[in-house]
């Protein structure tokens, strides 16, 4: 019988499962395998390049898996084809089979209303011009651009050139893809179709359709969540995925289940694990998919934090 209930501890032991945070760390040498299963079982691996430590998303690795070389991290996600980068949480790495599935996330991308190329005189010219010349002299940085001058900076304004910006426009609209990261976390850009199986490319997909499987493949990463919760991971509107989870409780992948001491129903994944202990530590930075959502981490473990670089001064607890 499927539950239909669940205690905070039991929601808590489900959470830590469908993380994969709930066996011991890999004990011998971990390779492609470890980490392919590591953010599979995620869905996506949020990037994010603040350095005190490490770039957060090597560390969501390691709390997974143990020990493991970036280079063999760089391998798989750049070098075979498995996987790129799309806006999906924010910016993630995602299997390339989700390339489809984030098309309408492409066709909405609107860029920062301040960013210089939007501001920039012959814009349509400029970005024109951009993707000629990788489509005749291969993958580029921001570096390998014709420099152009753009407005005038202000005080507070991201200090990125006008190409740099040029290309990130053309990433978030999907005219163009991540080849590689530079030692220096270089984004170095080129043209979909020459990184992303075909089968990927082509693939067509409605909208709804698109959004039921992400939202199906968050409720396997999040084990027991509410619709906020599921919404949040791929950020869509909880209005646009409302319907989207009642068809998957319908087709039989969630159930509906309360969670004692949960203000609004939660929906389980079939398949869900409830471990019996979950006895691992290991150490978690602030974007892993766990605790990435403020509420959830709050519900699930009375853990409140906040990460105060990006919050104002005046307003910060800790400095």
């Amino acid at each position: 019988m499927p539950r239909s209930r669940l205690s905070p501890d039991e929601a808590r032991r489900v959470a830590i499962a469908a993380q994969g945070l709930d066996n011991p760390a890999n004990p011998g040498c971990v390779d492609v395998r470890h980490i392919r299963r590591a953010i599979n079982q995620t869905g996506l691996l949020q990037l994010d390049f603040v350095n005190v430590l490490i770039p957060a998303h090597y560390l969501v690795i390691y709390s997974r898996v143990g020990r493991y070389g970036l280079d063999c991290f760089h391998r798989l996600v750049y070098r075979r084809g498995e996987f790129t980068e799309q806006w999906a949480h924010e910016a993630s790495i995602v299997p390339s089979s989700a390339w489809p599935l984030l098309k309408h996330r492409r066709r909405a991308f609107q860029p920062w209303h301040k960013s210089p190329i939007m501001q920039l005189r012959n814009r349509t010219k400029y970005l024109k011009q951009v993707i000629e010349i990788i489509e005749n002299k291969g993958a580029v940085t921001s570096q390998d651009l014709p420099p152009i001058a753009g407005p005038k900076r202000r005080p507070g304004d991201w200090h990125r050139s006008v190409p740099r910006w040029a290309l990130e426009y053309h990433f978030g609209h999907g005219a163009l893809a991540v080849k590689e990261r530079l030692p220096n976390f270089q984004r170095v850009y080129d043209l979909p179709e020459r990184l992303i199986d075909e089968c990927h490319l082509t693939r067509q997909v409605t909208d709804d359709e698109a959004r039921r499987e992400l939202l199906r493949s968050a409720a396997a990463a999040l084990g027991v969540a509410t619709v906020q919760d599921l919404a949040d991971y791929y950020r869509m509107s909880p209005r646009d995925a409302r319907p989207r989870i009642q068809e998957l409780v319908d087709d039989g992948s969630l159930c509906e289940v309360q969670v004692d001491g949960w203000r609004h129903p939660a929906y389980l994944a079939t398949g869900a694990r409830i471990p019996r202990a979950t006895g691992r530590t290991t150490l978690l930075s602030p974007f892993d998919p766990l605790v990435w959502y403020r509420p959830r981490a709050e519900r699930l473990f009375d853990f409140e934090y906040r990460i105060e670089i990006y919050v104002p001064e005046k307003k910060r607890r800790w400095g």
